[in-house]
């Protein structure tokens, strides 16, 4: 097999620069629902995993006992189970809208952000999403590698004949929307340092 390495692409608008507006939109008022929810229970903050979910959360005292767990390694408090407050607040949490990494508006242009594309040594590669819809500009990060078009071409006959299935190979079939600009790595490096330089100005200047 062929090395990995990654493809980059600039979003300034289309599907994906859509998706991601919707995002962050959904997710500030989120925020604001969970914070308004820490506040009305006394917590300090609470913690997600990366599909948005509450992992619990966090109270400058021990809360009620009969509503909540003994914490975790982090010091987050969890719903008890065994009692009605506890399952009533599970309720409440579980009802708390989610945060989601802006990462999932790669779904739009057929990818699967934080799910693993492309194997190699055991160790999985997802394509990734940087940058911000309020500096006008995504970066798009996609795992591949290279292989003959015959080679393709023959799993292809291969997985409709049902013969084969490789999820590797699926991935390579795989084609950028019309709103992905392909640039070299070193282009959006500097693309980077270029707006995070503008950035710093502009928060020294205001």
């Amino acid at each position: 097999m062929s090395k990995i390495y990654n493809r980059y692409f600039r979003v300034t608008h289309g599907p994906i620069m859509d998706k991601a507006i919707e995002i962050e939109a959904a997710n500030a008022k989120a925020r604001k629902a969970i914070a308004a929810f820490c506040e009305e229970i006394g917590a300090d903050d609470s913690l997600s995993y990366r599909d948005g979910r509450r992992a619990g959360f966090r109270f400058p005292n021990t809360p009620d006992q009969s509503v909540w767990k003994q914490p975790n390694s982090f010091g987050a408090y969890w719903p008890r189970k065994n009692s009605a407050a506890g399952l009533e607040m599970l309720a409440r949490i579980e009802a708390l809208p989610r945060i989601v990494d802006i990462a999932q508006a790669a779904e739009v242009a057929g990818l699967q952000p934080h799910v693993p594309v492309l194997i190699s040594d055991r160790h999985g590669h997802c394509a990734t999403i940087t940058g911000r819809p309020g500096i006008g500009v995504l970066f798009v990060s996609v795992p591949w590698r290279d292989i003959a078009p015959q080679e393709l071409e023959d799993y292809r006959s291969k997985r409709e004949a049902g013969t084969c299935w490789s999820m590797d190979m699926d991935h390579l079939f795989w084609e950028p929307t019309a709103d992905m600009q392909e640039l070299k790595r070193w282009e959006i490096e500097k693309e980077i340092e270029e707006l995070n330089a503008r950035i710093a100005r502009e928060n020294q200047e205001g």
